[in-house]
């Protein structure tokens, strides 16, 4: 198909879609698209710039890091292109676009049919390649004059068939994934924006695989099951991007979206921390900005039970210990993203993180950092000796939250390591900055990893108590486990590591403590709080 017979066809749909799709006057993608075409720098999230001719490269010999070829592979400069133009002058408008078209055939001769091009197929990469090329094609073709006599333009509808055509074979969908999320959304999109009898295949297709990946993405409580609050936010934008497809005509799932923004806005709020951002949970990268609670004026105490989607939040503030967060994860809801952090905590007080988590580091899952950010180790957690399960499927039973006695108690098991273990929390002494755990397993000896923020300084240590200060807080533990082990940076293995990961691609030495107990309870008090009048006693 030409570029000409494709765009014969575009909708008055399609032009309401891309005006309110497209910001043109995007300061940070001009200058990217300025460095990239005239200096001949890639810049790239998370990743030093990288001296590239993308006239010219031959798109497989550089090593780097998978994201960093992921992000290449979407032709992002496209985006830029169109992202910016209201900023271009008259003459860059009209190299870029050349420079634009020159890059795509590059990029088909050099990468579309070359296996050793990185990701060059990588589901969502491709995904996000054709959505690209499409919303630059067809809001140039809109906004800068018909493209239709432009010969150098003629292959790229086919391009954009074949990307739809790789998105509609089925072993290419990733079902059940954010990635497949995308990859029908996109599909659909393009299938919308053109009026084309053989089209209909992928928009029957595509509608009907995004109605499925709405209803599975989310559970009934407006949590996205991918195991982090990072993928919360971003798959609560793309709800908010299905409202778009209501100018194409997609009324339906439009409507979907809206349906579940309302409950995965709540679920965003309460899981941010009070002072705005994120916990760095999962995959969460640190200093990623969420939505913000606001209890007013004064102390305030407040219990968000989402225990049917694996979480319970606690949030309060007072004049003895500061204003705290305090939550409990324990829910295997996909295999996508998981980390083995089933009964885990995360404790912020006053500013600090005080028992945290390791974070993303990479989506290298080879490197050994990375697999120790998704491994219990990296957690606040209590654990067996064995291997954490990963697939869903493969569990005895799933695990378990229960809020009881009016919100002063919490229950919840894990299967992960193929045994039944539980985790009590009591929260009757909360407000004062006391916590109860109680945690039991059939199989001995049991062990708690305690994994702490990274400001954490180690103060005290003894056989059953650990102290340790923060910038603005305390905490003191006091068990009836017997102290197992300290680490802190590179080990000789994963057992002997601890790193934490503030953002993609840095890593540094993290602090936790390991204890074990030959019973099959343990018991366990912290007391945090400022650093006066902290104690475990009483």
């Amino acid at each position: 198909m030409t570029t000409k017979e494709l765009l014969a066809c575009i909708t008055q749909g399609a032009t309401d879609y891309i005006q309110a799709a497209i910001n043109t006057k995007n300061k940070a993608d001009y200058l990217k698209l300025k460095k990239l075409f005239d200096s001949r720098w890639f810049e790239a999230r998370h990743f030093d710039d990288t001296e590239l001719d993308i006239l010219t490269f031959d798109w497989q010999t550089l090593e780097r890091d998978r994201n960093w070829w992921w992000q290449l592979q979407a032709l992002p400069f496209l985006s830029w292109y169109t992202n910016s133009l209201a900023i271009q002058n008259e003459e860059e408008r009209d190299r870029y676009f050349s420079l634009c078209v020159d890059a795509i055939h590059c990029w088909a001769k050099n990468a579309s049919n070359n296996k050793s091009s990185p990701l060059v197929w990588h589901d969502h990469a491709a995904a996000f390649r054709v959505r690209n090329l499409t919303n630059w094609l067809a809001f140039c073709h809109l906004s800068m004059g018909p493209l239709d006599e432009e010969h150098r333009v003629q292959s790229l509808g086919n391009i954009i068939v074949d990307h739809l055509d790789w998105l509609h074979d089925e072993k290419n969908y990733s079902q059940h994934t954010n990635h497949g999320f995308d990859q029908a959304m996109i599909a659909l999109t393009i299938g919308l924006m053109f009026d084309r009898n053989d089209f209909e295949h992928y928009r029957r297709c595509n509608r009907e695989r995004l109605k499925d990946e709405v209803s599975f993405a989310f559970t009934d409580e407006g949590v996205h099951k991918e195991n982090s609050p990072g993928y919360q936010q971003m798959m609560l934008g793309r709800l908010r991007q299905l409202k778009g497809l209501a100018p194409l005509g997609e009324k339906e799932i439009s409507q979907t979206g809206e349906r579940y923004i309302e409950k995965a806005e709540a679920f965003l709020r309460a899981i941010t921390l009070p002072d705005g951002y994120l916990p760095m949970i999962g995959d969460t990268q640190g200093g990623e900005k969420g939505l913000a609670f606001c209890p007013g004026e004064g102390d305030y105490f407040r219990l968000f039970d989402y225990s049917k989607s694996g979480y319970v939040i606690v949030k309060g503030k007072n004049k003895n210990i500061g204003e705290f967060y305090l939550l409990l994860k324990n829910g295997h809801l996909s295999n996508y993203h998981r980390h083995d952090d089933d009964l885990m905590l995360y404790l912020w007080l006053n500013g600090d993180v005080v028992l945290g988590d390791g974070g993303l580091y990479s989506h290298n899952e080879k490197n050994i950092i990375r697999k120790f950010m998704r491994s219990h180790l990296a957690h606040t957690t209590v654990f067996i000796k064995g291997r954490p399960e990963r697939n869903r499927a493969k569990l005895d039973n799933y695990a378990k939250v229960e809020v009881l006695e009016g919100g002063r108690q919490i229950n919840a098991e894990s299967y992960m390591f193929g045994k039944r273990i539980v985790r009590k929390l009591f929260l009757d002494r909360i407000e004062e900055g006391v916590l109860k755990i109680l945690d039991h397993s059939p199989v001995t000896p049991l062990y708690l990893n305690m994994y702490f923020g990274a400001e954490a300084s180690l103060r005290f240590l003894r056989n059953n108590a650990v102290t340790l200060k923060f910038p603005s807080s305390q905490l003191h533990i006091k068990t009836t486990a017997e102290f197992y082990s300290l680490v802190s940076g590179r080990g000789n293995d994963i057992f002997h590591s601890s790193f934490g990961s503030p953002r993609y691609n840095l890593v540094k030495d993290n602090t936790r403590v390991v204890l074990t107990s030959p019973s099959k309870k343990v018991e366990t008090i912290m007391a945090f709080g400022y650093e006066r009048d902290v104690t475990c006693e009483g």
